[in-house]
């Protein structure tokens, strides 16, 4: 009857039940690692944050115009003269326009002194007008008058016309 002591063993034996150890620890080392890894790897790809972002709105700048002339020759009794405009939009948003408004007496220019009571008239007009984003639009509206009214010394007059507009973004 043999017994398995270390004294009765026999050198390859003893051996063999090491190497039986040694590959039972490697084992176990290397599950261990790969578990390790393996849970290294899935937590590299669930990732999670949070945080805010910030904006902040424009202010929008009104419409101008640089040009506001009559493209007809004004003479008292003339109605429905044309009102030429270029109208000019520096914000970066289209503008439509959706009227022009009288905005105040015509003002003669200052060699007509003489020329007090002008009859020059623009009456409100709708329209339906589109100014690109940072640019400019040139547009004429027909209603501007001069009345019998005005001064003998208005002839040759050129006149500014105020006007201002309806617009929305």
């Amino acid at each position: 009857m043999t017994t398995d002591t270390p004294a009765t063993e026999s050198r390859s034996e003893r051996r063999a039940r090491k190497g039986h150890r040694s590959r039972k620890v490697v084992g176990l080392v290397v599950a261990a690692t790969a578990a390790f890894a393996a849970t290294a790897a899935f937590a590299a790809w669930t990732v999670g944050g949070g945080g805010s972002g910030t904006a902040t709105a424009t202010s929008a700048q009104n419409l101008t115009t640089s040009v506001a002339t009559t493209t007809a020759q004004l003479y008292p009794g003339i109605t429905g003269a044309n009102l030429y405009l270029t109208v000019n939009n520096p914000n970066p948003f289209p503008v439509n326009i959706s009227s022009v408004n009288a905005n105040g007496a015509a003002v003669p220019d200052g060699g007509h002194a003489t020329c007090v009571t002008t009859g020059v008239t623009y009456t409100t007009t709708a329209v339906t007008k589109t100014v690109p984003a940072n640019g400019n639009l040139s547009f004429t509206v027909p209603s501007v008058a001069m009345s019998n009214a005005s001064d003998t010394g208005c002839q040759g007059a050129t006149f500014t016309i105020p006007v201002t507009f309806t617009a929305s973004s």
